[in-house]
């Protein structure tokens, strides 16, 4: 059961890492259509709460904010 919970900790890591790094690679124009047409995702991880687009295959990260 714990290693269970690290592995999907670690995929919810790694999924925003790599969401924020399309974010800041990607351009304004990319970035609008990932939000207004793209599939959103709502992710919790280590007290925060983050929203993640998938546009054309590619996660952006929206918005990462601490929960309260």
């Amino acid at each position: 059961m714990i290693a269970h919970k690290h592995q999907r900790d670690h995929d919810l890591g790694m999924l925003i890492l790599t969401a924020q790094a399309h974010y800041s690679q990607a351009r304004w124009w990319v970035l609008a259509a990932a939000w207004a047409f793209g599939k959103h995702r709502i992710v919790r991880h280590l007290g925060r709460e983050g929203r993640i687009a998938f546009w054309r295959g590619a996660p952006y990260l929206l918005s990462f904010r601490e929960i309260a």
